[in-house]
């Protein structure tokens, strides 16, 4: 197993490592990628929410 870094061949077990984690690193930001376009108004509901330390910063007169 190689893998290609900056145009450089690499063998080894840590070139496996490395396309590994850019396989699942993907993987994730694919499925990121995709909560939001099928659903665009999560994100501003949960920008919504009051932040559970909000209960600190409330001052009452």
């Amino acid at each position: 197993m190689s893998v290609s870094i900056g145009g450089v061949h690499v063998p080894g077990v840590i070139a496996r490592i490395v396309q590994d984690n850019k396989q699942m690193a993907e993987q994730a930001l694919n499925e990121i990628i995709n909560k939001h376009k099928d659903d665009p108004a999560r994100i501003v509901k949960e920008i919504q929410q009051p932040s559970p330390f909000s209960q600190f910063l409330d001052i009452k007169v």
